[in-house]
């Protein structure tokens, strides 16, 4: 009662003053969860070749979640769904603010359809999702220090792991909108780059900015849901290919490439198609 209470003061003392709310932080990719036909797939796809560490595992109500670590901060999970591969694969992804209630009130105010209250979930994180204008599930949450993700700190940091930290999320999208309702309009993201750049032109990618942190959205329209993906920053991508050739078993390798953003990209699939990218944080030097 009284956190409503609180709620309604802001906005009436927005509207005297002319002011519009504040959205609240977003600090970055909590986690990106996907179906996986099988386990030990997924065991030895990210775990054995790309090095990251099995935290834990925990009930969801779509079923048994398995949960790798990239950092202190950064997950991948899994959920295992024996049809995986005929299905949209990417369960959900998940955005990090401080403001749980905060930020599903905001979007609210915003015309957004959001949940009526804020939620803790299985690992005892304050949560809610949304679904934008193209089906795919977007999680607001805060790691509370009692949570499983927090109480993991220092925990499951291979020093085998090819990455340290998610650079961005690539997002399918019907049709890329730069002046999307949620992503735009409501959160207020900004573009970072768009190609083509001539803005006569539909744009065939955009990437979108969070204002708070350096990782960002890319949205790409190829018509396929499946192209979302994680993508992790490497410091040297000659390096990580080397060191994906030693642990290469019957993984593919693919070639790596130039993006349009003129850094060194590779991209790999999992034995699900399951899109996996690497990206140097700097141009080609």
């Amino acid at each position: 009662m009284k956190k409503a209470l609180f709620f309604i003061l802001i906005i009436l003392s927005a509207s005297v003053y002319g002011q519009e709310m504040k959205r609240p932080a977003i600090w970055g990719i909590a986690k990106i969860t996907f179906l996986v036909s099988d386990m030990q797939m997924a065991r030895d796809y990210y775990g054995r070749f790309l090095g990251f560490d099995e935290a834990f595992s925990y009930d969801s109500p779509r079923g048994k979640v398995v949960s790798f670590k990239v950092n202190d901060r950064q997950f991948l999970e899994f959920i295992e769904d024996n049809d995986a591969i005929n299905k949209k694969r990417m369960v959900s992804y998940s955005l990090e603010t401080d403001d749980v209630e905060g930020m599903r009130f905001f979007l609210q105010q915003k015309g957004i359809k959001v949940p009526d209250k804020v939620t803790k979930d299985a690992v005892g994180n304050d949560s809610f999702e949304l679904v934008d204008n193209s089906g795919n599930v977007l999680e607001f949450l805060n790691m509370n220090e009692d949570g499983l993700y927090k109480r993991s700190k220092g925990k499951f940091l291979s020093e085998r792991r090819i990455s340290k930290r998610i650079h961005h999320i690539g997002i399918y999208a019907e049709k890329i909108d730069e002046n999307d309702p949620l992503y735009v309009q409501a959160l207020g993201l900004y573009k970072i780059v768009r190609y083509p750049e001539d803005a006569s032109l539909s744009p065939k990618i955009l990437y979108l900015g969070f204002n708070n942190c350096i990782e960002n959205i890319e949205f790409y329209s190829p018509n396929n849901p499946n192209f979302c993906h994680p993508c992790f920053v490497v410091d040297d991508m000659q390096e990580t290919i080397y060191t994906l050739k030693e642990r290469q078993i019957n993984e593919v390798l693919n070639n790596p490439g130039i993006g349009y953003g003129k850094r060194w990209l590779l991209n790999l699939m999992t034995p699900d198609k399951t899109k996996v990218e690497f990206t140097e944080p700097f141009t080609i030097r």
